[in-house]
This record gives C-alpha cells, structure tokens and sequence, in this order.
C-alpha cells in the first residue's frame, strides 16, 4: 500500500475539519511521482488512466473555446490568430490521438515519466491558451474581452479539477493560466481592472487547493481499493492452503441445501463424496450418519442465527468421530437467505480428553479415592435428599515429619496404605474422600446419631495408629477427626465443612489422637478467630495498634535501665484484644510480618525520641527471624530512627532455636554483626538451654515468672533462680526476672544475683506518654526488702 502521510489518508476525527497539511502534500505528491514501489506504480497507473479517460471531452471542449475565440474576433481578427488556432488543434488532435492508441489498454501500472510527461503536455496546452489574454486581450472590445475573461475562468477551474488526479500537472496548468490572466490585466493599465486582478489573486489559489484537496482524497481511495484487493488475494491463498493442510474444513451450502464445493479434508470429515453433494443436500447427509446431535444442529440451523462449536457425533468406521459445526447464514441485499458457510472442526481428541478429565477431575490421582468435588456433589446429594448423616474430617498427627525426614515418595506410599486403611473401615453406603495433603473426609450416611459417628471415628482413629510398613520402616502417624452431625435441619454443604474442620481443630487443641464433635460454642469461636484475623489485616492500616512500655530497673542501682516494648491492639468492634490471642493468629496466618515490623520501627522511634537514654526491648516471633530479609529490616529502622544499635535488644524465645538451630545461629550472628543486643527469653523452660548458651553468645538471660512465682515458696524454684544468675555471671551476661511483683521476691533474687527486676512491683505496662511522666517522676530508691532465709 502506498505509504501516504497522515494528512494524506483522509481519516479525521468525528466532526472535525482537518486543514490541509501542506508538508503532507507534498510527501504525498513526491512518492506518487518518484517512488520506485509497485503501491506507487499502481497509484500512479490509475490516476493516470483517469485522466486519459476524459481526454477526449476535454479536448473536444479546448477546440469549442478556440472557436468561440475566432467567432468574437471575426470582425477582424488579430494577426497570428489563426496560427494560434492552428497550434491548438494541433495539441488537440496528439491528445486524442494518444487518448485512442490506449483506450482499451488498461493502465494498471504508470512510470514516473510517464506522469512527469503529462505535465509537460498540461504545460503545452495551457501555454498555447496563455497566447490569448497576453496578446490580444488589451486591445480587444469589451465584448470580446467579457468572453476571453468568461472563458479563461472557466477553462481554470474545470482544467485544473479535470487534472486534479495529477496535482502537478493541475499546479503547473492552473499558474500558467494566472499568470496569463494577470499578465493580461496589468497590460492593459485600467484601473477598474484592480478588483479583478484581487478576485483572481484568490480565486486561483482556491482552485489549486481543491485540486489538491482532491487528489489527497482519490489518493487514500485508491490506496485503500489496492490494500482491499491485496488483502483478498492473500484470503484467497490463505484459505487455500487451510482447506489443503488444517485440521478444520470450510463449509457452504447453497438455497437448496446441498453444498457448494467438497474439499479433500471436508469429504473425510463427512465421509462423504462429489456424487454425494449433488445428489443430496447437507442435512441429510448427515442425518444417515450422525450418531449423536443432529437434531440439535437442525435446529441451529431453522433458527437462522449464527452458532459455534455446535457438536455433531458421526459414525467413523468402526468407531464415532466428533464435529464441532461452526456457521453464519448468507444474505443478499434485501436480507433473504442465501445459504450457509462456516468451518468444521474435528473435535475427536478433545472430547476424549475432556472425558478423561471429568473421570480424573472426580478422583485423586495418588490413592484413587474421591476428592473434593465428589466429597460435595456427595455431600449436596444427602443434604437434599434430607438423609441425616455425619462428615468426619480426618488429619494425620505426624505425616510431615515423614515428608520431611524420608522425602515425598515414602510419604505418598504412606497416603496410599492410610487410604487403603481408611476404605477398609467403612461400611457399606460410606465415601471417603481425600482433600490435598494429609486431610481426609468420611461422608457417613447409614445413621446421623453421634453415637454412631463416634464409633466410626474410634476405629478410623485405631485404624491409623498401627505402625506402617514404608520402604522398610515401620511410620507411626495417628490422626484426629472432626465430626460434624447434619439432620433435617437446613445446612449447606460450605457450612459442614466448616463445622467439621472447626471440630478437627478442637480435636488436635485438646491433644492428639482424639476426635470431636461441633458444638455451636466452637463455631463461636471460629468466628472470633476469623474476625480477629481479618481485624489483623487493617490494623496497622488504620493506626489500632499501639505499644505499651514496662521498663526495667536495675537491682544494685534502683535505676531505669530499660523498657520492654508490649503490643497492644483496641478492635473498633472487639474492644482490646489480648495479645495472647491475637499473636498467634499473626503467627499462623503470617500476619506477624508486618505487626512486627511496624512494631520494630515504632520502638526505635520511641527509643531515639522520648525514651533516650534507656536500652528498648523488643520481642520476635520464630517468623520472623525465619524471614531472610528481617536483618535488613532491623537495619532499616536504626537507620531511619538514628537510634544506635546498642540501644536495641531483641528478645527471642527458645522456641526459635528449636525448630531451625542453624538458621536461627545465622541470623542471629547477623544481628550481633550490626551492633544490636539479644536477649534469651523465658530462660529455663525449655530442653536445650545449656547448649545453645555455648552455641551464641547471649547478652542477657531473661528468667521466666514462673520460677519468680514460687521463690518464696518452694526451695527449688530459689535454687534455680541462683543458678541461673552465677551461670550468667560466669558468661557475662546480664539477668533479668519478670514478674517480680512483691518486695519479698525482690530481695529473693537480688541475693540470687540477678541484675534487673521488671513486674508490676515497678510498674504494669504503660502507654509511652505515662512512661515519661513515670521516668520522670522515679526515685532511685528500692523499696524496703524483707529478705527470706
């Protein structure tokens, strides 16, 4: 397609009048002329051969004019004038000699001499008028200057629009009559002639630019008609080469029904022939072979609207083969049906497929059992039918220490015998189902009493808690079940699973290798759990959380030497929400991120800020020193808070270290390498305290309330207490006792030798404005210790 400019392509805006872009133009004008392409050939050719068409009128209407010219001047015509006369019949006369050499050759193509001469020849012609006005214009009569004037103007603007299709033959012709006709004016030195000379001023760069303005426009049209016969070239190839190699096959049926052509790949579609097609119309060709939705296709088709993918089964050989029909009726002008056309497509494999994938989407792949999809249309099914029933939602106890310790193929070993174990202690009428991973359901419908669920329960539960052989292992796993009852009470299938999944989570709350049933009070509670979570996910959003601050004195001196950094969260809707609750919710739902960052950054801000001059506390979750990015983290907020790294500890549980020793060192020795403090927290409670002692060197020793409980009661608890704090001691480390809240407990530890107190006995957790004022106010004076011996 001839590469126009934008100014050239004739598409505008909705209602606007684009002015003509001259630069445009002339880019346009030059391609047409010059460009070596076939698009500016085939331009060329055409607006060439549109011209040529006219020329013999035009030329008849030249040769008119100049007899026009002769009869004004018949009274005594000027010398030179019949020359003149002579020239233009001469001119006349080669144009249509021309004009009749090539009218029936069509000029598909033109070269750029070919147009360039055609220029020449408007330039001849133009020229051979331009003799009139300038030589015999001034000394003529009124009334033959009135019909040289009439006639000039007239042969301008018909010349140059005739010649529009060829804009610098139309230029060239259109200035040289200008200048003949101002040229002639200025001759005869009249001033009434001045208006004149002004309206033709104007007046014939009007008429060029329409010319122009039409050339833009047969231009596009003729570049557009060339793409469109172009493009239906490339269809008719391409649809050529679909018929020959693609899978699907074109279709078209006349008024009669019957088709129109038979391709090779739409005969072995149909099964049919070319003596078929003609002695036969479409439907009932198929008729005699379709196994399966004709009658639908019929249909489709009496209903005269377009359809797609409409399937079609037909005897194959020995076997069926499906058709997906895709069709469009064909109209003519007045809207009356012509027949049909579309594709058809051999669907056969995909229909294979997607059965098998109705039987797979339906089963678990690895132990054969229902999934979840059957466990619902189950489940619906009981539910309608109004049958009473149990779902037992079944979890196995240990399942990913076998993944984790023996790999996934000894753990899908291990599926395989607990689903083979599981059918096996079914009754009849029963379904088990598994849903991902390690869960189980049982659909029990022969009874809904809950006598009859728990028994079933107890023996999948027995079931499970035999030892499992596994590539030569014997795996001990358990599991706990969850039961929800259903009667004729209304439930939905989404409630049951529910209520069982919340009775599962009680089971394995209250211990291991247990069942439970729903009770409305733990739906209850599944919904305080789900509204405490979903309140978790806008906290930090919507500025609920906040920090309380229990500071820390230091035993010998009766000084504040820090402050532990508590979180606290007031739920619009549930009041303040302890954070026993909501901690490990965050934990769980891993939430704990962002409370903990947020956290981290609102203690260093505080601490660089009101708090100066005291070392701030913050707890971590096992989470987040999981987290690869959490050392960057604490980075960032000494960074952003300028408070330095001393001035932060952060206070771990043993927990931690339990679950990845490894990581949990690394991380922690990354911490120690930015200068911040770390505190082992709940010292004492767990297994392995001693050895991680050796394994990281802590700076502080928290001794967990526990212990501080029951210093002044029981003597073992006081010898702990003091074996803690030499141990500490010995390391340089530094101890701290929570929950120290009477005096008496005060004197106890500090002749055990610990270091620092923090309970109520100093202050109960306060909001960080109170703490100042609490800061402000403390005296370095301890309390009166009665000490117990």
């Amino acid at each position: 397609m001839l590469p126009l400019p934008p100014s050239l392509s004739g598409s505008t805006g909705a209602n606007t009048l684009p002015a003509l872009d001259l630069r445009g133009l002339r880019a346009g004008v030059a391609a047409m002329y010059d460009g070596a392409d076939r698009a500016c050939a085939q331009l060329r050719g055409a607006q060439l051969a549109t011209v040529l068409r006219l020329t013999p009128y035009a030329m008849a209407a030249n040769v008119g004019s100049g007899l026009a010219v002769l009869w004004a001047f018949r009274g005594a015509m000027p010398a030179g004038m019949a020359w003149w006369f002579a020239a233009l019949a001469v001119v006349a006369a080669l144009a249509t000699r021309n004009w009749w050499q090539q009218r029936h050759r069509r000029l598909e193509t033109a070269s750029p001499r070919a147009v360039h001469r055609a220029t020449r020849n408007a330039a001849l012609l133009a020229g051979v008028w331009a003799a009139v006005p300038l030589l015999w214009f001034p000394t003529a009569t009124a009334a033959q200057q009135i019909l040289v004037a009439t006639l000039f103007t007239g042969m301008l603007g018909a010349g140059t629009f005739m010649l529009a299709p060829l804009p610098r033959a139309a230029v060239t012709y259109g200035a040289i009559y200008t200048v003949a006709a101002l040229g002639a004016l200025l001759q005869t030195r009249d001033a009434d002639f001045s208006g004149v000379i002004a309206l033709i001023s104007l007046y014939s760069p009007m008429v060029v630019l329409g010319s122009l303005a039409g050339w833009r426009k047969s231009a596009a049209l003729i570049a557009s008609q060339n793409e469109a016969v172009r493009q239906e070239r490339m269809l008719s190839v391409l649809l050529q080469d679909f018929e020959q190699h693609a899978d699907e096959a074109l279709w078209e049926t006349g008024m009669s029904g019957h088709l129109q052509h038979l391709s090779p790949r739409l005969g072995e579609l149909l099964g049919v022939t070319e003596d078929d097609i003609r002695s036969q119309p479409l439907l009932a060709l198929l008729e005699r072979r379709a196994v399966e939705g004709f009658d639908e296709l019929q249909h489709a088709l009496d209903a005269g609207a377009p359809f797609r993918e409409q399937p079609l089964a037909v005897r194959h050989g020995d076997g069926v083969r499906h058709l997906a029909f895709n069709g469009k009726r064909l109209l003519d002008e007045r809207g009356r049906t012509l027949g049909w056309r579309g594709v058809i497509a051999d669907v056969t494999d995909k229909v294979a497929s997607e059965r098998q994938l109705r039987q797979l989407a339906h089963a678990d792949s690895l132990t054969g059992l229902a999934n979840r999809f059957m466990l619902r249309d189950a489940l619906a099914a009981a539910l309608r039918q109004k049958r009473p029933g149990a779902l037992l939602m079944v979890d196995l106890d240990h399942f990913k220490r076998v993944n984790d310790d023996l790999g996934h193929s000894a753990g899908d070993e291990l599926l395989k015998s607990i689903a083979q174990r599981l059918r096996d202690s079914l009754r009849a009428g029963d379904m088990v189902a598994r849903l991902g991973g390690d869960e189980f359901a049982v659909v029990m419908t022969h009874s809904g009493e809950a006598q009859e669920a728990a028994a079933l329960a107890g023996r999948l539960i027995d079931a499970l808690q035999w030892p499992v052989d596994v590539q030569g292992r014997h795996l001990r796993v358990g599991a706990s079940v969850g039961i929800a009852l259903f009667d004729t009470v209304e439930s939905g299938v989404d409630d049951l699973l529910v209520q069982a999944d919340t009775a599962l989570y009680a089971a394995k709350e209250g211990g291991r290798g247990r069942h439970a049933f729903y009770t409305p009070a733990m739906g209850e509670h599944s919904r305080r759990r789900v509204a405490v979570e979903e309140g978790l996910r806008h906290a930090v959003l919507h500025e609920q959380l906040s920090l309380h601050w229990q500071p820390k004195v230091d035993i010998e001196s009766w000084t504040i030497v820090g402050a532990e950094a508590l979180m606290r969260w007031d739920h619009p809707a549930l009041g303040r929400v302890n954070p026993a609750e909501f901690i490990p919710i965050a934990e769980q739902t891993g939430l704990i991120d962002d409370l903990g960052r947020w956290a981290l950054h609102e203690a260093c801000r505080a601490a660089a800020g009101p708090l100066a001059g005291v070392c701030i506390s913050v707890n971590l979750s096992p989470a987040q020193l999981r987290d690869a990015r959490f050392v960057n983290h604490v980075r960032d907020a000494l960074r952003e808070s300028g408070l330095k790294p001393a001035m932060l500890e952060l206070e771990i549980t043993e927990s931690v270290l339990m679950e990845d020793v490894h990581g949990a060192l690394e991380q922690l020795h990354a911490l120690r390498g930015l200068g911040v403090r770390v505190a082992l927290d709940d010292f004492g409670t767990g297994f392995s305290s001693l050895a991680y002692l050796r394994r990281f060197p802590f700076d502080t020793l928290k001794i967990d309330r526990a212990f501080v409980n029951e210093v002044l009661l029981q003597k073992d608890a006081r010898a702990i207490v003091r074996m803690i704090a030499q141990l500490a001691t010995t390391l340089g480390m530094r101890t701290v006792c929570e929950g120290v809240e009477t005096a008496q407990q005060l004197a106890v530890v500090a002749k055990a030798g610990c270091h620092e107190v923090q309970g109520y006995l100093v202050s109960p957790p306060k909001p960080l404005i109170e703490l100042q004022k609490f800061r402000t106010a403390w005296q370095p004076h301890a309390p009166e210790m009665n000490t117990l011996h």
